[in-house]
């Protein structure tokens, strides 16, 4: 009876059936693992874009993600920018728009999982602040450094595009070689803005490929611009 009862405790701390790894610790282990979706050609997790920092505000400083930290994210009311109203479709968003897979169904160990990383620990997160740009220009009135932009461009470009100019380390052939992809489609003259356009819209537009976009609160204007310069535009 004793033992009986203590593996009964055990099955309560670490899971159900099979499972002897707590959903939690699962889910982080899928949290980076790009087989969460079901694309045979995604490179992509969700470390990719996001980290899981409880001590970090929403857009941490100078890391350049296109994601937000998601500590704290299943207490939001809302994500997305108010588009999803549940953690799984605001996940699901990521797996299909991003990774090409099939979206997660709510009864899937990877959902199960994922929720159970995300829930903890507890941190009140309110929907972050998300200004999605619209109305897209060249940046022309903003001068840039290239200094400034070779260091942005190793922080938000070079995991997915690789070098610039070479696409030497390159993660996904998805990710094009930049800026010449867009010089040799639409001309030198229109390069510049398509750069911002996919950096501001990308895959929501689908101008930008399986690329996320940055709202302003991921990246500036002024950081764009940088990166531009950097990159010869």
């Amino acid at each position: 009876m004793r033992l009986l009862l203590l593996c009964s405790l055990a099955t309560l701390l670490v899971g159900c059936g099979d499972d002897k790894v707590p959903a939690a610790e699962l889910g982080q282990d899928r949290f980076a693992d790009p087989k969460v979706s079901t694309s045979r050609f995604n490179t992509f997790s969700c470390a990719t874009c996001h980290v899981v920092d409880p001590s970090a505000a929403s857009v941490i400083e100078g890391r350049l993600d296109a994601g937000y930290n998601l500590a704290g994210a299943a207490t939001r009311g809302s994500w997305w920018g108010g588009g999803s109203t549940t953690l799984l479709d605001a996940i699901n968003v990521c797996v299909t728009e991003f990774m090409g897979g099939a979206p997660l169904a709510k009864d899937s160990d990877a959902a199960r999982q994922l929720d159970a990383y995300l829930e903890g620990p507890p941190v009140m997160a309110p929907p972050a602040k998300y200004s999605f740009v619209r109305i897209i220009t060249p940046l022309a009135e903003l001068k840039g450094d290239a200094a400034r932009g070779a260091d942005a461009y190793q922080k938000a470009c070079y995991r997915c595009h690789g070098e610039a100019h070479s696409w030497k380390g390159h993660s996904t052939s998805a990710a094009t070689l930049i800026p010449e992809s867009s010089i040799s489609t639409f001309g030198m003259d229109q390069a510049r803005a398509v750069t911002v356009e996919k950096v501001r819209h990308g895959r929501f537009i689908n101008i930008g490929g399986v690329m996320p976009f940055y709202t302003q609160e991921a990246m500036s204007d002024q950081t764009v611009a940088d990166i531009l310069v950097f990159m010869g535009l």
